[in-house]
């Protein structure tokens, strides 16, 4: 496996429907090869106040490519419903077959 410039970004949602949705949006845009829902998360997180809340969520892996990530910033900025979205950013080392099907759904030379 190596590294040809894919990422894995995470973030989570509240709203099954919305999460679909932002999922749908990200890959008919090509900015997004594949993006997986995984209800059944629960986070801990202050958020305005010390007091610790917690909040059934879903999370979202988006696959993606480095020559995409400034898109996908603009698409969060206008779509994600949350004020301050989770958007964590990991290089992701692929196999060759698996990056290159990621790397021709987003139209991505080499």
């Amino acid at each position: 496996m190596k590294h040809n410039g894919e990422l894995l970004i995470l973030t989570t949602m509240a709203e099954a429907e919305r999460a679909a949705a932002f999922a749908r949006g990200l890959v008919e845009a090509r900015l997004a090869a594949c993006v997986s829902v995984l209800p059944g998360a629960t986070s801990f997180y202050r958020w305005k106040s010390e007091t610790i809340s917690e909040d059934r969520e879903i999370v979202l892996l988006i696959k993606t490519h480095r020559q995409k990530l400034s898109e996908v910033e603009a698409y969060f900025r206008e779509q994600h419903p949350y004020e301050c979205p989770e958007f964590v950013v990991l290089d992701a080392a692929m196999s060759e077959g698996h990056g290159g099907w990621l790397r021709g759904e987003l139209r991505i030379e080499g």
